[in-house]
């Protein structure tokens, strides 16, 4: 997300997402950080520039989860539940979360950022959490390749695009 924050700064457009292959200093709600190996999940960010009132910043982190627990139902079968604001759950366990930031100057609203982590390779000893699981771990047997799954993804949240 560090980066998509730099690249907002520096202008880039609306759409443009910053993939991640590993993270060593993530971090998510509460101040909680989250470490991830190479290869062992999908981590995106995507900078938007959407015409929305600062009042309704709220329920992005909500409406993003809401999308990805849909993705997840329909590609993988899985009876997921949302976590309140922002983790996908299965069987209770995190699955992928979903961070918003944004820059405010003054009542106008500069960017958002939505940075994305699906678990998708992590084995037991690769987890941050006991609470937290992975595709492979829910015995899906065949997990796209993370520029496949990206596009998939990608294409689920196509409505931020239209904010």
């Amino acid at each position: 997300m560090e980066r998509a924050s730099e690249l907002a700064a520096a202008g880039a457009p609306s759409g443009t997402v910053v993939v991640a292959d590993f993270q060593s200093q993530g971090r998510g709600t509460h101040g909680r950080v989250w470490h991830a190996q190479s290869g062992s999940c999908l981590m995106f960010t995507i900078l938007l520039r959407p015409e929305i009132e600062l009042e309704r910043l709220t329920e992005l982190p909500q409406r993003v989860a809401g999308s990805l627990s849909d993705f997840v139902r329909d590609e993988f079968g899985f009876s997921p539940t949302v976590k309140m604001p922002n983790d996908i759950l299965v069987d209770g366990k995190k699955l992928c979360g979903v961070l918003c930031s944004s820059r405010v100057t003054g009542k106008r609203l500069d960017w958002v950022l939505c940075g994305v982590g699906l678990n998708t390779w992590m084995d037991v000893d690769g987890l941050p959490l006991d609470t937290a699981t992975s595709l492979a771990l829910e015995g899906v047997a065949e997990i796209p390749a993370h520029p496949e799954l990206l596009e998939m993804v990608l294409g689920q949240l196509e409505w931020l695009r239209e904010l």
